[in-house]
């Protein structure tokens, strides 16, 4: 998914679906509409990286551009990388966010449909 496409799951559309990415893997967190859906007080980042926002804890630092997070420190990446847990126990992967010029042919497989080893 570019970023482009994810803009449009900002709950906002006819299906209300809300995705958001984190880490470059997009999450379907609809479920979790009340929190991510507008008026949530997490719904600046429905259709949006969350990365860096949740990476520093600044709501306002969600990015509408791709962001590669080159220059998070290792705190912000340590609890950047616990979110992404958190969303992977609790709402449905749907994919990879794709960055400008990256061959979306490449995109992994949602884990769901992994093989089990």
């Amino acid at each position: 998914m570019t970023m482009e496409e994810l803009k449009k799951y900002d709950g906002r559309g006819e299906d209300g679906r809300v995705c958001l990415a984190v880490l470059n893997k997009v999450y379907d967190v609809s479920k979790g509409y009340r929190f991510y859906g507008p008026n949530g007080p997490y719904s600046t980042f429905a259709g949006r990286d969350a990365t860096r926002a949740l990476a520093t804890f600044d709501v306002n630092a969600a990015k509408d551009d791709y962001d590669d997070y080159s220059n998070l420190t290792p705190s912000e990446r340590s609890s950047v990388e616990e979110w992404q847990m958190q969303l992977s126990e609790r709402y449905d992967y749907v994919g990879k966010l794709i960055r400008p010029g990256e061959d979306p042919e490449e995109e992994e497989e949602p884990e769901d449909n992994k093989e089990k080893e």
